[in-house]
Order: C-alpha cells, then sequence, then structure tokens
C-alpha cells in the first residue's frame, strides 16, 4: 500500500505538481507609426505595438491631442486621449477592432490626460493564440497636486476589463490616494489576466510629493 504513495511524492517532486504555465510569447514584429493611415486615428501617436498571432498582422496605437482651450472665455483648457487596435486586412490597410478615449473638459486648473509611458504590453497570458493588449493612464483636473484618476485597459479580442481608482501620492510617511475597484468581469476570466493586471496596476502611478 506504501508503493503507490511513494510513486505519488515522487512523481510531484519530479514535476513540482504544479499546472504548467500557459503563457505563450507573442512575436512582435517593428512598429512604424507611418504604417496607419492618419485618418484612422485622431491626436499624435505616443506608443504603438505591431504582433502577429491568430488573427493574422495587428496593430494597437496610443494617442493624445495634448492640451486645448476648451472655452477661451471661460480659460479652461482639455485634453483627450485614444487607444485603437487594428487588424490588418490587405496589403496596406487595416480594420479597427475596438477604440478607447478619455478626456477632460472645461478644466480651469491643471490638466492631466495622458497613458503612463511604457505601459503598453502585449501578451498572450492563457496561451490561446490570442494576444491581450493592456495599457494605463491617469487623468484629472486639480488646483494643486494629488492623487488623479487611475485606469487599468485590459482587452482579449473584443472583450474589455478594467480596474479603476486613483495613484498613490507618498507624503512623508503618509499615502494619499490609492484607490483600487477591480470590475467583476475578471472573475469569469482566466486568472492569469487578473494576476497580470494587479502586478501593472502596482508598478505604474506611484509618486512622492514635492516639498
Amino acid at each position: 500500500m506504501k508503493y503507490p504513495l511513494l510513486i505519488s511524492i515522487l512523481f510531484c517532486t519530479l514535476f513540482s505538481c504544479k499546472a504548467t504555465p500557459r503563457e505563450a510569447p507573442v512575436p512582435l514584429l517593428e512598429f512604424k507609426p507611418g504604417m496607419i493611415d492618419k485618418k484612422l486615428y485622431k491626436g499624435k501617436i505616443k506608443d504603438g505595438k505591431h504582433w502577429k498571432d491568430k488573427r493574422g498582422e495587428n496593430v494597437v496605437i496610443l494617442t493624445q491631442t495634448g492640451i486645448y482651450w476648451s472655452n477661451v472665455y471661460d480659460a479652461t483648457r482639455g485634453a483627450k486621449i485614444y487607444a485603437y487596435h487594428f487588424i490588418k486586412t490587405g496589403e496596406d490597410s487595416f480594420k479597427e477592432v475596438w477604440k478607447i478615449s478619455e478626456v477632460v473638459e472645461e478644466c480651469a486648473f491643471e490638466v492631466k490626460c495622458d497613458f503612463f509611458s511604457n505601459s503598453l504590453s502585449i501578451t498572450d497570458l492563457d496561451g490561446d493564440g490570442i494576444a491581450e493588449v493592456g495599457f494605463l493612464l491617469y487623468k484629472g483636473c486639480k488646483p494643486e497636486a494629488g492623487p488623479e484618476e487611475k485606469k487599468l485597459v485590459f482587452y482579449e479580442g473584443k472583450e474589455l476589463y478594467t480596474i479603476k481608482g486613483t495613484t498613490t501620492v507618498v507624503k512623508g510617511t503618509e499615502k494619499l490616494g490609492g484607490e483600487k475597484v477591480v470590475e467583476k468581469r475578471f472573475e469569469a476570466a482566466p486568472e492569469e489576466f487578473l494576476d497580470f493586471a494587479n502586478k501593472q496596476w502596482s508598478r505604474f502611478g506611484i509618486s512622492k510629493a514635492v516639498k
């Protein structure tokens, strides 16, 4: 009766009794801003990725308008940001898969509306051959420095998952902001999605207050 147990222990030792990670590498291709017709998007390109998965060639771009006058008479300003996912349909043609945007309008204070630099990620965490796209952004309109709205966007195909909250500002021993609300849709997604999203959330949007 001891032999089956010993065999099980030996098997677990050799194979660590853990599920094999499903994450698969995503072949990244060279990204060139000019590969997407300017008529297909608004703003100026800040970042982009070009890759291939089982759907074909894909391109994601993050764009921004920069700060502009919302109302000259009220001396208010605004800013908009956009994210687009395109899939290649021909030699030089692309079709939009999804688009998302954020805006700050009629702000009489300092306008904040931008993507976190280097937050754009392309992954295949569940190894199904369809890449996921993730990025983080922040926005706000405040008279003084402090926590801003913060959002993580995570797509697989057209399925959207989000985490919303605020940035964290460290002031001495005190932490301001840091709110976080995970969308319930993550519960039905592969667990790798939320694990990755939580790590990305922790990487961006933490700063020290300027004395």
